[in-house]
């Protein structure tokens, strides 16, 4: 894709989670409001710095990575499929299938793909004049680099 001066709107992004741990289909959640785009974590690096150390400076080995969370955040409608199937991934805990789709113009351009595991969900709160919302937590198991969108 070629380089635009133009920013772009996140309308028409998805996001996909299997139903369970062996389930190789993806279901798109429903009623998406934004997500955080999910990335590889962080590497730790641990100091090795010692008393002869090149010019003076501080010296780090990597070490461990260090996973990365992200939160999807959606229209809560009570024991809606949506509802149901975040509600087993949390309690199950186990590590799931999930698929985010990138938008351009409201076309979908870029996609990540990886596997996950659902770390939290709230249902958020109930008012008299706003939207109920839920936000879905997921910390990331594997993750792939963005790859042009297959439908």
């Amino acid at each position: 894709m070629s380089e635009t001066n133009d920013a772009s709107l996140g309308y028409m992004g998805e996001f996909h989670l299997s139903s369970d741990e062996t389930a190789g289909n993806l279901y798109e959640l429903v009623q998406v409001k934004e997500f955080d785009v999910p990335t590889g974590g962080t590497r730790e690096q641990v100091e090795a710095t010692h008393l002869k150390s090149p010019d003076w400076r501080r010296t780090y080995l990597s070490g461990f990575y260090e996973d990365s969370d992200f939160e999807v955040l959606l229209n809560f409608r009570p024991l809606s499929d949506t509802d149901v199937m975040l509600e087993g991934a949390l309690k199950a805990g186990d590590v799931r299938a999930f698929k985010a789709v990138l938008p351009e113009n409201g076309e979908p351009v870029a996609q990540i793909e990886g596997t996950c595991k659902c770390t939290g969900y709230s249902r958020g709160r109930v008012t008299p004049d706003g939207v109920m919302e839920a936000t879905a937590t997921f910390r990331i198991v594997t993750v792939d680099d963005i790859e042009a969108y297959v439908s």
